[in-house]
């Protein structure tokens, strides 16, 4: 996934997307670990709301220190999810529970780093939104819902469990292999091209003859899922942006809309769905 912009002409446009992209992601997000809680609670609820709220304050007025407040938020779901769970916490089961909530949290430092153009670790604002973006859309709702399915009693758990791994070893590959050890950032995009479609396939012929709408639902999201996996891989190639829109990459326009507002939503509504009828 290439992390370099356009000229100044496209700036706006490109940031007024992310931020889009990014507030679409943050209302989502929470709903793929919600599983980890029991019973839904008014007061998460109005924590979300709250801390959602400030954060889009925080962007778009801009006021961009208000979008501290979602890094509490993600900060304090994660100590409220640990709580009870200390005395396990390097068990298999609470660890793959874990992973979206690093990720989540992970997001939300390079999206307070980009709002506020604090240059961690030297990146400018797009980068720290692609890795905020990232970090909420396959970290916290893609592996967030394959949490989810691990953490269910059935044939395929283990499968899903070595897919949330093999997620998180493939992330931490691409974040190492960005700038410094190059030859890591393809193995980990092989990695995330294995793992989650293979999970989702096996998700889809669990359901294919219990839950139709949930296969649908699915099918959509996976469908989606390989087209901008091929997106991608074009981009890892350094072949023509094909797809570029009103001046904005492709990877961007095309590739960050379509996985945020199509492939993840719809692989967690499919799990949902199959949550209820279950």
């Amino acid at each position: 996934m290439q992390y370099s912009t356009q000229g100044a002409r496209c700036v706006m446009s490109e940031l007024d997307v992310l931020h889009g992209l990014l507030l679409f992601s943050l209302g989502i997000g929470p709903l793929a670990t919600q599983h980890g809680f029991g019973a839904p609670s008014r007061l998460r609820t109005a924590a979300h709301v709250g801390a959602l709220a400030c954060t889009a304050v925080g962007l778009l007025a801009p006021l961009p220190i208000l979008c501290v407040a979602w890094l509490g938020f993600t900060a304090t779901s994660f100590a409220v999810f640990l709580r009870p769970r200390l005395r396990s916490l390097l068990s298999l089961q609470v660890f793959v529970a874990s992973v979206p909530f690093v990720f989540s949290n992970i997001a939300a430092v390079w999206l307070v780093s980009g709002a506020n153009d604090l240059h961690l670790l030297g990146y400018d604002v797009h980068f720290s939104y692609y890795a905020a973006l990232h970090g909420n859309v396959l970290g916290w709702i893609v592996i967030g819902t394959l949490a989810a399915l691990a953490d269910r009693d059935g044939p395929h758990r283990r499968i899903y469990r070595a897919a949330v791994l093999v997620c998180l070893g493939s992330f931490l590959a691409i974040a190492f292999g960005i700038d410094q050890l190059r030859a890591l950032k393809p193995i980990g995009v092989v990695g995330l091209s294995i793992a989650i479609p293979i999970s989702q396939l096996v998700f889809l012929r669990g359901v294919w003859s219990r839950h139709r709408p949930a296969f649908v639902v699915g099918g959509v999201g996976l469908a989606g899922l390989a087209f901008t996996m091929l997106l991608a891989w074009r981009a890892e190639l350094w072949l023509p942006d094909l797809l570029a829109l009103a001046g904005i990459r492709g990877m961007v326009s095309v590739h960050g809309v379509l996985n945020t507002v199509l492939v993840a939503p719809c692989f967690l509504l499919a799990v949902s769905l199959d949550a209820r009828r279950r």
